[in-house]
């Protein structure tokens, strides 16, 4: 397994008022990197997307709760994996730490740190500037 994690991002909101945003699946679409996402479908508790140069992402909201956020794959193509996006109160604010769990070979690992990181990094700076 491969974990890909982003750096803190401090968040201008409530842990409680973050949480309830990212666990809808719909509301996705505003922090995603628009530049990359093409065929962006929402349903109920799944979203799905593809990525510009990497591949399509089928996500379903697996538990949301204050502090935390997961979503899980909801396909096996292009592999298995879960998006944990942590939630921390820090003098009223949220800090947001997101990681991605992938289950991939050593190999494909390597190939997905970079775009995955920066990814990650892209939900944290977009949940600023929409707080801010």
């Amino acid at each position: 397994m491969a974990i890909f994690t982003s750096d803190p991002h401090m968040v201008n909101g409530s842990t409680i008022d973050v949480s309830n945003f990212i666990a809808i699946p719909a509301n996705l679409i505003e922090i995603l990197p628009e530049d990359r996402i093409e065929h962006w479908k929402s349903d109920g508790d799944k979203c799905s997307f593809k990525i510009k140069g990497l591949a399509h992402i089928s996500l379903k909201l697996k538990s949301a709760k204050s502090d935390e956020v997961i979503y899980a794959s909801d396909a096996e193509k292009p592999f298995s994996f879960e998006m944990i996006i942590k939630l921390k109160n820090v003098e009223g604010k949220t800090k947001v730490d997101s990681e991605f769990h992938a289950e991939v070979n050593g190999f494909f690992g390597t190939m997905l740190k970079a775009p995955m990181t920066n990814f990650l990094n892209h939900l944290g700076k977009a949940l600023s500037s929409k707080y801010a």
